[in-house]
């Protein structure tokens, strides 16, 4: 009688599943994300203004899935660092109840997590009876990232077209604006001009310097604003150039273009007359 009941299977018409329970899937890196951010390994850590939320896609085998039932997995987190005294410091997090197979969890890392300081974590999941491998395990990796909690700070903006608080020409002339904070991490300029362009310039690379390209439409009063922008997403306060813009140069000459058919040159109203060909 042993025999018979050593290998149990439930029956549907036309299905038959094993008792034996698999272990959930290997959580894959490229579902785990750092924030809204892709999971970011190696030397290459993501960089954040404050403790994160981690999420990871966890799934168990279809081969588990069972009829009129929901295939549940929880999720198990890890993160860990090396404190200023060269001691390992963990944090862990469970899921408070499973969720269905393919669904996003997620963890919110501690407040004693500390900045400036390289924080690796990974997960696996659960399925109430067996738990998968983590993910930074075998073909995986650990997730990486820098609390940065510093501001960068704010650009100084020069023109030699339009510098600051001057009347230059003007409407219709080009003007260039060096935007450069002196933080060395600055990844983007955020700039607007009063009614527009509004746009984002960004440094060949981290703490450097942009160009800002202007065309003036009116005369008058202007300003162009700046922030600058670092890898942690970060802001430094605004900062505003302002400058006043002619009204243009006049034109060297006017020609109306109503000369006689057959006409090789055009008369000018001002300057000297359009010659065919010159």
């Amino acid at each position: 009688m042993a025999a018979v009941v050593a290998s149990v299977v439930t029956a549907v018409p036309g299905t038959a599943h094993a008792a034996d329970n698999l272990p959930p899937e290997q959580p894959l890196v490229q579902d785990l994300r750092t924030n809204s951010e892709p999971c970011a390994t190696g030397d290459a850590p993501a960089y954040v203004a404050t403790e994160p939320f981690v999420t990871a896609v966890l799934r168990d085998p279809v081969e588990d899935d069972q009829p009129s039932e929901a295939n549940m997995v929880s999720g198990e987190f890890e993160a860990w660092w090396t404190d200023a005294s060269g001691a390992e410091q963990r944090r862990t997090y469970a899921s408070s109840y499973p969720l269905p197979s393919g669904t996003a969890q997620r963890w919110q890392l501690p407040p004693d997590v500390p900045a400036d300081t390289v924080v690796s974590w990974h997960v696996r999941a659960n399925d109430g009876t067996a738990v998968s491998a983590w993910s930074s395990e075998g073909a995986g990796a650990a997730c990486r990232f820098v609390i940065d909690r510093v501001s960068p700070n704010a650009p100084v903006v020069t023109s030699e077209e339009y510098p600051a608080d001057q009347y230059r020409d003007g409407v219709g002339v080009y003007g260039s604006f060096t935007v450069d904070s002196p933080s060395p991490d600055v990844v983007a300029y955020e700039y607007g001009f009063v009614g527009g362009p509004y746009g984002t310039a960004r440094p060949a690379e981290p703490g450097g310097g942009a160009t800002i390209r202007f065309l003036p439409q009116r005369n008058g009063p202007d300003y162009l604003t700046v922030r600058a922008i670092d890898r942690a997403g970060r802001s430094s306060t605004s900062v505003y150039h302002h400058f006043f813009v002619n009204a243009g140069r006049a034109p060297v000459a006017h020609w109306k273009l109503a000369d006689a058919a057959g006409s090789t040159s055009a008369a000018a109203e001002k300057g000297t007359a359009a010659r065919a060909g010159t």
